[in-house]
Protein backbone atom coordinates (compact mmCIF):
# COMPACT_ATOMS: atom_id res chain seq x y z
CA UNK A 1 0.00 0.00 0.00
CA UNK A 2 0.99 3.44 -1.05
CA UNK A 3 -0.12 7.01 0.06
CA UNK A 4 0.65 9.87 -1.63
CA UNK A 5 0.95 13.22 0.41
CA UNK A 6 0.85 16.88 -0.39
CA UNK A 7 3.08 18.92 1.53
CA UNK A 8 2.21 22.33 1.63
CA UNK A 9 5.14 23.56 3.03
CA UNK A 10 7.28 22.06 0.27
CA UNK A 11 5.11 22.00 -2.59
CA UNK A 12 5.87 18.33 -3.41
CA UNK A 13 4.40 15.26 -3.46
CA UNK A 14 6.00 12.87 -0.40
CA UNK A 15 5.22 8.55 -1.03
CA UNK A 16 4.90 6.88 2.01
CA UNK A 17 5.19 3.09 1.87
CA UNK A 18 4.43 0.38 4.39
CA UNK A 19 5.66 -3.08 4.10
CA UNK A 20 5.27 -5.93 3.41
CA UNK A 21 2.23 -4.65 1.72
CA UNK A 22 4.08 -2.68 -0.88
CA UNK A 23 6.95 -5.07 -1.81
CA UNK A 24 10.29 -4.68 -2.56
CA UNK A 25 8.99 -3.07 -6.41
CA UNK A 26 9.21 0.80 -5.70
CA UNK A 27 12.88 0.18 -4.35
CA UNK A 28 13.96 -1.41 -7.68
CA UNK A 29 12.13 1.05 -9.74
CA UNK A 30 13.90 3.93 -7.48
CA UNK A 31 17.31 2.10 -8.52
CA UNK A 32 16.08 1.33 -12.15
CA UNK A 33 15.38 5.11 -12.69
CA UNK A 34 18.50 6.02 -11.41
CA UNK A 35 20.52 8.08 -14.36
CA UNK A 36 23.71 9.71 -13.31
CA UNK A 37 24.34 8.65 -10.00
CA UNK A 38 23.21 6.49 -6.71
CA UNK A 39 24.15 6.48 -3.41
CA UNK A 40 23.30 4.04 -0.73
CA UNK A 41 23.86 3.50 2.82
CA UNK A 42 22.18 0.34 4.53
CA UNK A 43 23.19 -1.46 7.62
CA UNK A 44 22.25 -4.87 5.65
CA UNK A 45 22.11 -5.47 1.62
CA UNK A 46 21.58 -9.49 0.62
CA UNK A 47 18.16 -9.41 -1.52
CA UNK A 48 19.41 -10.91 -4.87
CA UNK A 49 16.68 -8.69 -6.80
CA UNK A 50 18.29 -5.47 -5.06
CA UNK A 51 21.56 -6.44 -5.69
CA UNK A 52 20.63 -7.51 -9.38
CA UNK A 53 18.81 -3.86 -9.74
CA UNK A 54 22.26 -2.48 -8.43
CA UNK A 55 24.52 -4.34 -10.92
CA UNK A 56 22.37 -3.41 -13.79
CA UNK A 57 22.75 0.00 -13.17
CA UNK A 58 26.80 -0.54 -12.62
CA UNK A 59 26.29 -2.25 -16.44
CA UNK A 60 25.22 1.49 -17.53
CA UNK A 61 28.08 3.15 -16.53
CA UNK A 62 25.91 4.95 -13.59
CA UNK A 63 28.34 5.87 -10.87
CA UNK A 64 27.25 3.56 -7.31
CA UNK A 65 28.40 4.12 -3.92
CA UNK A 66 27.18 1.60 -1.65
CA UNK A 67 28.00 2.39 2.63
CA UNK A 68 27.49 -1.24 5.08
CA UNK A 69 28.48 -1.50 8.34
CA UNK A 70 31.44 -3.63 8.82
CA UNK A 71 30.46 -6.11 11.42
CA UNK A 72 26.40 -6.41 11.49
CA UNK A 73 24.79 -8.34 14.36
CA UNK A 74 24.35 -11.90 12.73
CA UNK A 75 27.89 -11.45 11.47
CA UNK A 76 27.58 -11.29 7.21
CA UNK A 77 29.72 -8.43 7.00
CA UNK A 78 32.53 -9.75 5.07
CA UNK A 79 30.45 -11.99 2.94
CA UNK A 80 28.00 -8.80 2.30
CA UNK A 81 30.93 -6.79 1.47
CA UNK A 82 32.18 -9.52 -1.05
CA UNK A 83 29.10 -9.62 -2.84
CA UNK A 84 28.36 -6.31 -3.18
CA UNK A 85 31.39 -5.49 -4.77
CA UNK A 86 30.41 -8.53 -7.27
CA UNK A 87 27.92 -5.60 -8.62
CA UNK A 88 30.73 -3.47 -9.76
CA UNK A 89 29.66 -1.14 -6.92
CA UNK A 90 32.27 1.06 -5.44
CA UNK A 91 31.80 -0.27 -1.51
CA UNK A 92 32.93 1.26 1.45
CA UNK A 93 32.87 0.00 5.06
CA UNK A 94 31.32 2.52 7.60
CA UNK A 95 33.59 5.40 9.49
CA UNK A 96 35.63 3.52 11.79
CA UNK A 97 34.22 5.73 14.64
CA UNK A 98 30.42 3.77 13.57
CA UNK A 99 32.49 0.13 13.48
CA UNK A 100 33.41 0.37 17.58
CA UNK A 101 32.14 -2.42 20.24
CA UNK A 102 27.99 -1.90 20.14
CA UNK A 103 28.06 1.17 17.56
CA UNK A 104 27.21 0.46 14.24
CA UNK A 105 25.73 2.16 11.08
CA UNK A 106 22.58 1.42 11.28
CA UNK A 107 20.71 4.22 8.87
CA UNK A 108 18.96 2.76 5.80
CA UNK A 109 18.73 5.43 3.21
CA UNK A 110 19.58 5.95 -0.36
CA UNK A 111 19.51 8.45 -3.09
CA UNK A 112 19.91 9.32 -6.88
CA UNK A 113 20.43 12.48 -9.09
CA UNK A 114 16.81 13.91 -7.89
CA UNK A 115 15.29 11.72 -5.06
CA UNK A 116 15.47 10.05 -2.02
CA UNK A 117 14.27 6.95 0.22
CA UNK A 118 14.88 6.99 4.06
CA UNK A 119 13.22 4.03 5.73
CA UNK A 120 12.79 1.54 8.93
CA UNK A 121 13.99 -1.46 6.43
CA UNK A 122 17.35 -3.15 5.46
CA UNK A 123 17.75 -4.07 2.26
CA UNK A 124 16.44 -7.73 2.89
CA UNK A 125 14.35 -10.61 2.04
CA UNK A 126 12.89 -10.07 5.56
CA UNK A 127 12.24 -6.92 4.84
CA UNK A 128 9.62 -7.32 1.90
CA UNK A 129 7.81 -10.18 3.07
CA UNK A 130 7.56 -10.68 6.97
CA UNK A 131 8.50 -7.29 8.49
CA UNK A 132 6.50 -4.38 9.55
CA UNK A 133 8.24 -1.62 7.95
CA UNK A 134 8.00 2.44 6.70
CA UNK A 135 9.51 4.24 3.86
CA UNK A 136 9.51 7.43 1.99
CA UNK A 137 10.50 8.56 -1.28
CA UNK A 138 10.80 12.31 -2.15
CA UNK A 139 12.33 14.86 -3.44
CA UNK A 140 12.58 17.97 -1.80
CA UNK A 141 15.53 19.84 -2.33
CA UNK A 142 16.97 20.43 0.69
CA UNK A 143 16.61 17.33 2.06
CA UNK A 144 18.37 15.61 -0.37
CA UNK A 145 21.09 18.18 -0.38
CA UNK A 146 21.46 17.44 3.30
CA UNK A 147 21.26 13.69 2.76
CA UNK A 148 24.47 13.99 -0.13
CA UNK A 149 26.34 15.92 2.37
CA UNK A 150 25.94 12.85 5.24
CA UNK A 151 26.70 10.31 2.58
CA UNK A 152 29.75 12.21 1.26
CA UNK A 153 30.95 13.19 4.76
CA UNK A 154 30.73 9.04 5.58
CA UNK A 155 32.44 8.01 2.92
CA UNK A 156 35.55 10.00 3.14
CA UNK A 157 35.32 9.58 6.97
CA UNK A 158 34.74 12.92 8.03
CA UNK A 159 32.03 14.70 10.23
CA UNK A 160 29.34 15.45 8.56
CA UNK A 161 28.04 18.88 10.41
CA UNK A 162 24.40 20.14 10.87
CA UNK A 163 23.86 21.15 7.55
CA UNK A 164 20.49 22.13 7.04
CA UNK A 165 18.51 18.93 9.41
CA UNK A 166 14.95 20.91 9.68
CA UNK A 167 13.05 17.76 8.73
CA UNK A 168 15.81 15.37 9.30
CA UNK A 169 16.83 13.12 12.80
CA UNK A 170 20.51 11.98 12.49
CA UNK A 171 22.47 10.24 14.93
CA UNK A 172 24.76 10.85 16.72
CA UNK A 173 23.31 12.79 18.73
CA UNK A 174 19.16 12.54 17.80
CA UNK A 175 18.51 11.93 21.49
CA UNK A 176 17.14 15.51 22.03
CA UNK A 177 15.28 15.62 18.66
CA UNK A 178 13.28 12.59 19.84
CA UNK A 179 12.71 13.52 23.18
CA UNK A 180 11.35 16.76 22.20
CA UNK A 181 9.38 15.14 19.61
CA UNK A 182 7.68 12.93 21.99
CA UNK A 183 7.43 16.09 25.06
CA UNK A 184 5.28 17.89 22.53
CA UNK A 185 2.70 15.30 21.62
CA UNK A 186 -0.14 15.02 23.22
CA UNK A 187 -1.33 11.61 21.97
CA UNK A 188 1.42 9.12 20.38
CA UNK A 189 1.21 6.19 18.79
CA UNK A 190 4.31 3.89 18.33
CA UNK A 191 5.68 1.24 16.77
CA UNK A 192 9.26 -0.09 17.88
CA UNK A 193 11.32 -2.63 17.61
CA UNK A 194 12.52 -2.11 20.91
CA UNK A 195 12.13 -0.15 24.39
CA UNK A 196 15.44 0.50 25.28
CA UNK A 197 17.43 1.56 28.39
CA UNK A 198 17.29 5.58 28.48
CA UNK A 199 15.96 6.89 31.90
CA UNK A 200 14.71 10.05 30.60
CA UNK A 201 12.81 8.66 27.38
CA UNK A 202 11.75 5.89 29.91
CA UNK A 203 10.24 8.71 32.20
CA UNK A 204 8.73 10.57 29.13
CA UNK A 205 7.04 7.40 28.00
CA UNK A 206 5.48 6.76 31.48
CA UNK A 207 4.77 10.57 31.99
CA UNK A 208 2.30 10.28 28.74
CA UNK A 209 0.10 7.26 30.30
CA UNK A 210 -2.91 6.05 28.77
CA UNK A 211 -2.58 8.84 25.88
CA UNK A 212 0.34 6.92 24.58
CA UNK A 213 -0.14 3.14 22.59
CA UNK A 214 2.72 1.03 21.52
CA UNK A 215 3.42 -1.84 19.77
CA UNK A 216 6.34 -4.44 20.12
CA UNK A 217 7.33 -7.18 18.44
CA UNK A 218 7.25 -10.91 20.81
CA UNK A 219 11.32 -11.35 20.62
CA UNK A 220 11.84 -8.06 23.44
CA UNK A 221 14.49 -8.77 25.44
CA UNK A 222 13.73 -9.32 29.38
CA UNK A 223 15.14 -5.83 30.22
CA UNK A 224 12.32 -4.33 27.70
CA UNK A 225 9.60 -6.84 29.72
CA UNK A 226 10.68 -5.13 32.78
CA UNK A 227 10.46 -1.75 31.36
CA UNK A 228 6.78 -2.45 29.89
CA UNK A 229 5.45 -3.62 33.15
CA UNK A 230 6.55 -0.42 34.70
CA UNK A 231 5.16 2.04 31.64
CA UNK A 232 2.05 0.20 31.99
CA UNK A 233 1.73 0.67 35.32
CA UNK A 234 1.57 4.29 34.84
CA UNK A 235 -0.93 3.35 32.21
CA UNK A 236 0.79 2.71 29.14
CA UNK A 237 -1.10 1.24 26.78
CA UNK A 238 1.12 -1.81 25.27
CA UNK A 239 0.01 -4.65 22.86
CA UNK A 240 2.73 -7.14 21.46
CA UNK A 241 2.94 -8.59 17.57
CA UNK A 242 3.56 -12.07 17.41
CA UNK A 243 6.52 -12.39 14.87
CA UNK A 244 4.81 -15.31 13.22
CA UNK A 245 2.47 -12.96 11.80
CA UNK A 246 4.95 -10.00 11.30
CA UNK A 247 7.86 -9.18 12.72
CA UNK A 248 7.47 -5.35 13.79
CA UNK A 249 10.81 -4.63 12.86
CA UNK A 250 9.78 -0.28 12.25
CA UNK A 251 10.25 2.21 14.09
CA UNK A 252 7.65 5.07 13.91
CA UNK A 253 5.90 7.95 15.79
CA UNK A 254 2.76 9.28 15.36
CA UNK A 255 0.88 12.00 16.89
CA UNK A 256 -1.67 12.52 14.25
CA UNK A 257 -0.12 16.03 13.54
CA UNK A 258 3.21 14.81 11.90
CA UNK A 259 4.81 10.85 12.07
CA UNK A 260 8.28 10.27 12.63
CA UNK A 261 10.33 6.85 10.14
CA UNK A 262 13.58 6.11 10.48
CA UNK A 263 16.27 3.69 11.42
CA UNK A 264 16.62 4.66 15.55
CA UNK A 265 15.51 2.30 17.78
CA UNK A 266 14.83 3.53 21.62
CA UNK A 267 18.37 2.85 22.53
CA UNK A 268 21.12 5.85 24.31
CA UNK A 269 23.65 3.68 21.65
CA UNK A 270 21.04 4.11 18.77
CA UNK A 271 20.38 7.91 19.71
CA UNK A 272 23.88 8.95 20.70
CA UNK A 273 26.59 7.20 18.94
CA UNK A 274 25.44 4.94 15.96
CA UNK A 275 25.13 6.36 12.43
CA UNK A 276 20.99 6.36 11.90
CA UNK A 277 18.80 9.11 9.50
CA UNK A 278 15.30 9.16 10.26
CA UNK A 279 12.78 12.00 8.78
CA UNK A 280 10.05 14.12 9.95
CA UNK A 281 7.12 13.95 7.87
CA UNK A 282 4.38 16.55 8.11
CA UNK A 283 1.13 15.14 7.06
CA UNK A 284 -1.54 18.17 6.28
CA UNK A 285 -4.42 16.69 5.60
CA UNK A 286 -3.93 13.66 4.99
CA UNK A 287 -3.93 12.01 8.52
CA UNK A 288 -4.87 8.43 7.72
CA UNK A 289 -1.34 7.27 6.22
CA UNK A 290 0.24 5.67 9.21
CA UNK A 291 -2.86 5.46 11.49
CA UNK A 292 -4.35 2.63 8.70
CA UNK A 293 -1.38 0.68 9.39
CA UNK A 294 -0.93 1.12 13.11
CA UNK A 295 -4.80 0.29 14.04
CA UNK A 296 -4.41 -2.99 11.47
CA UNK A 297 -1.43 -3.92 14.00
CA UNK A 298 -2.90 -2.99 17.17
CA UNK A 299 -5.86 -5.64 16.14
CA UNK A 300 -3.71 -8.06 15.19
CA UNK A 301 -1.61 -7.62 18.34
CA UNK A 302 -1.79 -9.06 21.83
CA UNK A 303 -2.27 -6.95 25.13
CA UNK A 304 0.97 -6.59 26.69
CA UNK A 305 -0.58 -7.73 29.71
CA UNK A 306 -2.38 -11.11 28.28
CA UNK A 307 1.33 -12.46 26.74
CA UNK A 308 3.38 -11.24 29.26
CA UNK A 309 1.04 -13.96 31.95
CA UNK A 310 1.30 -16.74 29.28
CA UNK A 311 4.94 -16.16 29.16
CA UNK A 312 5.62 -16.78 32.19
Amino acid sequence: MEKTLINKQYGVNVIIYSEPDSGKEPLLEFIRNTQKELHINSYLIDDPDIMTAISNVVSRKIPVRIIIDGHPYDGSGSESLENLRRTGAQVNIAPERFEGDNVFDHAKYMLNEKEYIIGTMNLTDAAFKKNREYFVRGDERKIHKSLMNIFNSDWEGKRAGDHDRKYLIVSPDSQNRIFDLLRASKKLFIETEEIGDDKILLEILSSKGKKLKMILPSSISENDVKNGEELEKRGVQIRIMDANIRYMHAKMIHNKKIAFIGSQNFTSTSLMKNREVGLIVKKGRDKKVFMEKFNEDWKNSTEFKKWNRTKK
